[in-house]
């Protein structure tokens, strides 16, 4: 089972969830994003650019590791990781 939390003002385009329980076992996060989107098509295009990378200004992070530190929408994924989608907060 995997855990996506979603933060910021990316709870509009999930109906407020913020904590959404994937089904099955995806075995890399871009998969599980996939899954995601099925569910909360909306959110995609806020997290991800028309070439499927993840924005500049939003971090995508599992258990405590940001993906691009790793192996960006490859980073594999173990059962019970929960993956955080972070928008930037930005003003001044």
């Amino acid at each position: 089972m995997i855990t996506v939390h979603v933060t910021g003002f990316l709870t509009g385009f999930t109906g407020g969830q913020r904590d959404i329980t994937l089904g099955g076992r995806p075995p890399t996060v871009g998969e599980a994003l996939e899954s995601l989107w099925k569910a909360h098509p909306g959110l995609r295009d806020r997290v991800v650019n028309e070439l499927g990378h993840v924005r500049p200004h939003v971090n995508v992070f599992v258990n405590q590791d940001n993906i691009r530190q790793r192996e960006a929408l490859g980073t594999p994924l173990a059962a019970g990781d929960d993956i955080t989608i972070l928008p930037a907060i930005s003003g001044g």
